[in-house]
């Protein structure tokens, strides 16, 4: 199903696909507010007789926890966080998690289901502020899809937060009634829309506050499932960007995974290139998943030939969408082909020695530090290699391996960093290791690994742009079209 989405000449993507998303069928609308006028002075539609209530929410709950066994999974989980992390304090306050986690605990009272522990045991989430810890429910993405192949259904509007933090509409069905992209949500089934985003930002994992929002925008359907059910039909309010008038919808349920909740999306979606107007050459990269490594190589290969036969006079690297992977995706299919400098990633390093990472000598369970000077060498030779300027365009979803290929580039001089200051903090951390909790089958990681970015400092902050631009995530085709001018005016 094509999607009517505010995502820009499909000169980005009409990958969002991904998005062609959550959407089916429009079941039917009333509209309000019933005589009033909206903010442009038009006259807002009468208010129509309200449907038929809504279906009862159906969960899946999974297995029934007895209240001992929530709680020693819950210690499980504190513990294993500290015994692989290598310094929690370097990204948190490990008072105030300590603090938060007796509220948790304190709070398990009876038996729980394994959603209902989710709910609970996730709370301590945001306190990490790390997007490479936490707790999630297992299998979320496989679950979901599962869920839709049985025949259920998911709130059927993908979203994305505006500069002022309200949740727009970002990609919606043909036929869907008066709703567009860029609508303000305000309610979905009855729940105001600072209801349901605080209930997810309560229980969401990332760096900061900004990361935060961005990692809940692309996982709304899967979380909005967890927290609430699905009633089949949805119950929409909105206030139009178009009229200002405030819309009642009732929509159908959508049948149709976004990007970031697909379990297996397809490498066409993740990966896309062209030569847009003033021979600039522009290449999307969606993942640097290790899954997608040959995708990518061919996608590169192909993309970075055709720069060359074109005479490129920019070229612009889109990891917007991008939330990580493995480096050597990056060093191998993007560093081969924009520079022959030897780089790196990484200046020091404090690190949990485990079975997997330990070196001769190395004791389990201790922490080592060190300084990093090894240098990646890109090979002398790559007939395809452009030496023009390039920039690396980042959002606030762009994350982990991606952040390390940002930092590298810019700290070594390679390319240019646009957009505003990264919402995942500039020194990643990896090397994630899940933690066991039996009882329940949530799943739990952490990282074991912290790096401190070539530079050496600025650990605190996300990365600052070079090249500043206002990052548009509802309608995000503006701000390619800002970098756009900025190197039609500087090249």
């Amino acid at each position: 199903m094509t999607l009517k989405k505010s995502r820009g000449s499909c000169v980005l993507r009409c990958l969002l696909v991904s998005a062609a998303l959550l959407l089916p069928a429009f079941i039917g609308s009333t509209i309000a507010v019933g005589g009033t006028v909206s903010p442009s002075g038009a006259r807002c539609p009468s208010i129509s007789p309200h449907a038929p209530k809504l279906t009862a929410p159906k969960f899946a709950d999974g297995p029934t926890i007895a209240q001992a066994d929530l709680v020693a999974d819950f210690d499980a989980w504190l513990s294993g966080m500290r015994a692989l992390n290598p310094d929690m304090a370097i990204r948190a306050d490990v008072h105030r998690i300590d603090q938060e986690a007796e509220l948790i605990r304190g709070s398990l009272k009876g038996s729980m289901t394994r959603r209902e522990a989710w709910r609970s045991f996730a709370r301590l989430n945001p306190y990490l502020n790390d997007g490479h810890g936490g707790i999630q429910m297992p299998g979320y993405r496989e679950a979901i899809d599962a869920h839709i192949g049985a025949g259920g259904r998911i709130v059927p509007i993908e979203v994305r937060f505006a500069a002022d933090r309200s949740l727009r509409v970002f990609a919606v069905a043909p036929g869907a009634g008066a709703v567009v992209p860029g609508d303000r949500v305000i309610s979905i089934n009855g729940r105001s829309t600072k209801q349901l985003v605080d209930a997810m930002l309560e229980r969401s994992i990332g760096d900061t506050p900004a990361f935060q929002h961005a990692w809940v925008a692309r996982r709304f359907a899967v979380l909005y499932w967890l927290l609430y059910g699905d009633t089949g039909n949805y119950d929409l309010v909105v206030e139009s960007a178009r009229s200002g008038c405030r819309l009642e919808v009732r929509l159908a349920g959508g049948t149709t995974l976004p990007e970031a909740l697909q379990p297996k999306p397809k490498s066409q979606d993740l990966f896309a290139w062209r030569v847009l107007p003033g021979e600039i050459g522009y290449l999307r990269v969606d993942t640097f998943d290790p899954g997608e490594s040959d995708a990518l190589e061919s996608v590169a290969q192909a993309a970075f030939a055709q720069f060359k036969q074109r005479g490129v006079r920019a070229l612009v690297i889109d990891v917007r969408e991008n939330g990580g992977g493995d480096d050597p995706l990056w060093q191998q299919s993007l560093m081969e082909y924009i520079t022959e400098k030897p780089y790196a990633q990484l200046s020091r390093y404090v690190q949990r020695i485990t079975k997997e990472n330990a070196d001769p000598g190395d004791v389990v369970g201790e922490v080592k530090r060190g300084e990093y000077n090894d240098r990646f060498k890109p090979k002398p030779v790559e007939p395809s290699r452009f030496t023009g300027p390039v920039y690396i365009l980042a959002g606030p979803y762009s994350y982990s391996a991606t952040i390390q290929f940002i930092v590298a580039a810019q700290d070594f001089g390679i390319a240019k960093i646009a957009g505003e200051e990264t919402a995942g903090l500039s020194c990643q951390t990896g090397q994630v290791r899940r933690i066991e909790l039996a009882k329940t089958g949530l799943s739990a990681v952490t990282p074991v690994i912290a790096y401190t970015r070539p530079s050496g400092y600025g650990c605190e902050r996300g990365v600052i742009p070079d090249v500043p631009i206002g990052i548009n995530e509802v309608e995000p085709e503006k701000t390619l079209n800002s970098l756009l001018t900025f190197i039609g005016a500087h090249q």
